[in-house]
């Protein structure tokens, strides 16, 4: 029996049982065995790159959906041919939000190199009791980031002692949220050929200033905090809004007070999509099995048992049925059909974790120094990253 191996994210306990239970159907149906590789979400990427540098590991991979440039710039990844890409997704077209990010290359604008498998997007859960006895309009305290601090601002006049909570050590999630800001304020992290850097152009950093403004409303939670901690707070009933993904409402730690009283809005402005995208990898042995089980695994069949353990459906026909056809999924699913992902192309990756360093530096010293000029702070951080790249670009510093 032909072999292939199949590197995915580890998401808990309960979900290799749900990947087993397709990997099962598979070899029945196709005659093909397919190995399992459980990949810690921590050691994704060092995992990806040995791959790639060893030409030497699983045949199809499940990646984060940004991490396709670098990749490609590798020579690591098997291209995908349209009459492939027809094979394996249908009639039915992906989210614009999430097929944006498909690993196209500069020269080759046509190009596919990555499939998307699963989504995520950035929206804000809240205490709706909370905002009601504040006398607060949901449908218009989210609707723009200046409703959105106007809304924070009347939570803390009216005394709740945490309005906010935000993950402010170093974390993806905080560009992540950032990026409504920039994007709300017209900015942008990249130039139109996403080849020159523009995050440090007046219009992003009032974005970036829009955002760290925020440290005001997080009351007595104003201190480093990891990703974990911080959810907490909100699922303790301890904090009002934070912003999130759909896994907040998978979460076995809410109370049931926080539960019964949740609301969800998409973020204000225009809402970062996420997630997951399959690749084929160049050194595969096994071309047509690999094909093949991808396109299994975006079979509809196989969507029920991956959504939403591993994320959003990417098409909108899993939307009409359970779960995702509750009003709090609904909600999920225009913030997709609204929001937008990161850049794509080779530069990304490179800007994605400078920027996500800097941005971790930036809490530190905003928390550990209230009273500084915050602005001064941010400006001196992101135009002095912005420069650096540029030199390492081979560009001149502004």
């Amino acid at each position: 029996m032909e072999e292939i191996t199949f590197s995915f994210f580890d998401r808990g306990r309960d979900v290799p049982n749900h990947i087993q239970a397709l990997v099962d159907q598979f070899e029945q149906e196709r005659g093909i065995r397919v190995r399992l590789e459980t990949i810690p979400w921590g050691m994704g990427w060092a995992r990806m790159v040995e791959v790639a540098l060893y030409h030497s590991g699983p045949d199809v991979s499940e990646i984060g959906n940004t991490w396709a440039g670098d990749l490609t710039r590798m020579e690591a990844l098997r291209p995908f041919r349209q009459d492939e890409i027809k094979s394996i997704t249908g009639d039915e077209k992906f989210f614009g939000s999430v097929w944006d990010s498909v690993g196209k290359t500069k020269d080759d604008p046509s190009s596919v190199y990555s499939i998307p498998w699963s989504g995520d997007v950035r929206a804000v859960f809240y205490r709706r009791d909370w905002l009601e006895k504040a006398g607060i309009d949901e449908e218009v305290a989210f609707k723009d980031t200046d409703q959105f601090e106007e809304m924070l601002a009347t939570l803390k006049a009216k005394r709740i002692p945490i309005p906010l909570v935000l993950p402010t050590q170093r974390t993806n999630l905080t560009i992540h949220n950032i990026a409504s800001w920039i994007w709300a304020a017209g900015g942008a992290f990249l130039g139109p050929d996403n080849s020159s850097i523009a995050f440090d152009e007046p219009s992003a950093l009032k974005g970036i200033n829009g955002y760290f403004r925020l440290s005001r409303y997080l009351g007595e939670a104003s201190y480093i905090m990891e990703d974990y901690d911080a959810y907490e707070l909100f699922y303790s009933g301890k904090a009002a809004v934070v912003p999130g993904g759909y896994w907040i409402l998978h979460s076995t730690a809410m109370t049931e007070e926080v539960h019964k009283n949740i609301g969800i809005k998409p973020m204000p402005a225009v809402p970062f999509v996420g997630g997951n995208h399959l690749v084929l990898w160049n050194h595969t042995r096994h071309e047509m099995a690999a094909l093949k089980f991808i396109e299994f695994l975006q079979s509809e069949e196989a969507g029920k048992l991956i959504y939403p353990q591993f994320g959003l459906p990417v098409r909108q026909s899993a939307w009409a049925h359970p779960p995702f056809d509750r009003e709090r999924y609904q909600v999920l699913l225009k913030a997709i059909q609204m929001g937008r992902g990161f850049p794509t192309g080779q530069l990304w990756g490179l800007v994605e974790k400078r920027l996500t360093d800097v941005l971790a530096d930036i809490w530190a010293n905003i928390l550990k120094n209230p009273e500084q000029d915050s602005e001064n702070i941010i400006e001196s951080q992101i135009k002095g990253l912005a420069n650096r790249l540029r030199l390492t670009l081979g560009n001149n510093p502004i």
